[in-house]
């Protein structure tokens, strides 16, 4: 009698290797730092989509406009990145949970953002600082991260870091009509702490500390500073403000304001037309005022 054939055991898949030390994993994780940072880059990711999202619904903008800024603000910076870098496709064209986390944060936002702003959750909330900070922390190592793996140079990678974190937020204010954020000092400083937590990451590395280390202390270096900055108020110094210069009127004012002069020199007395006559020289005098690019 023969014997049973015994059914052959499947075979154990290898382990997927091990993640770049200046790179992530490909899905978040909680055995390696690197798939810490993944998560939290993620999370920062849902963040900057729902910020974005706020501010273009602020600024009167309907569904399909709230949706693009939003996306725009999560993975704005990171596609200047990669442009820069020539790194293309851009990451969100491969790694396309990052466009689909986008969509449904910010068409989410859009339409629940009156029910979260009566829980206290606007922009300028305390959770949401919170949660701005560690998305910072985290884009800001990635960024430098993404420089490092082309070999470019420290000051290259640690500007790297600060697009990957604030230059969604520039062209948000961009498309938004606000000046961009991180070039005034109307709020706390927030590129600067992008750029301490990316010069902290290549100072650790350049000092040979594991991975470990270095993307703790690149990520805790900037949402530590984020939010001193944003506790204390600490913002850059700036020139004293000067006065605005009266705008002159325009051309086509001046023009309106010398035929209405006329008119009433047509309809007064002598007296009355001499006044009109002083009128029609003084708008014509600021229409020429007007016209010339050189006294403006």
């Amino acid at each position: 009698m023969s014997e049973a054939v015994k059914p052959a055991k499947p075979k154990k898949l290898p382990p997927p290797p091990p993640p770049h030390e200046d790179g992530l994993t490909r899905y978040p994780s909680l055995s390696s730092p690197q798939g810490v940072l993944r998560g939290l880059d993620l999370f920062g990711t849902v963040v900057f989509a729902y910020s974005g999202c706020v501010t273009a619904g602020q600024a009167g903008m309907d569904l399909l406009g709230c949706t693009i800024v939003g996306t725009i603000t999560a993975v704005g910076g990171g596609t200047v990145r990669d442009l820069l870098l020539g790194n293309t496709p851009v990451f969100w064209m491969t790694e396309t949970e990052y466009l689909y986390i986008c969509l449904a944060a910010a068409v989410g936002t859009f339409f629940t953002y009156s029910a979260l702003a009566e829980q206290g959750f606007t922009t300028d909330s305390e959770l949401l600082n919170w949660a701005d900070a560690l998305g910072v922390g985290a884009f800001c190592v990635i960024g430098a991260q993404n420089a490092v793996r082309r070999r470019l140079s420290t000051a290259i990678c640690v500007a790297c870091g600060m697009f990957t974190a604030t230059f969604g937020g520039v062209i948000r204010d961009v498309l938004c009509q606000r000046p961009p954020r991180i070039l005034h000092s109307h709020a706390e400083i927030y590129a600067s702490t992008a750029l301490v937590g990316a010069g902290t990451y290549m100072a650790l590395r350049r000092a040979r500390a594991t991975p470990m280390l270095r993307i703790a202390g690149g990520f805790g270096a900037a949402f530590a500073l984020r939010i001193a900055a944003w506790k204390l108020q600490l913002r850059l110094p700036t020139w004293a403000q000067s006065p605005q210069p009266q705008q002159p009127l325009r051309t086509a004012e001046a023009e309106r304001a010398i035929a209405r002069a006329v008119e009433g020199a047509a309809d007064s007395d002598a007296a009355g037309a001499a006044a009109a006559a002083v009128s029609a020289a003084a708008a014509a005098a600021l229409a020429k005022s007007a016209a010339d690019p050189s006294k403006r």
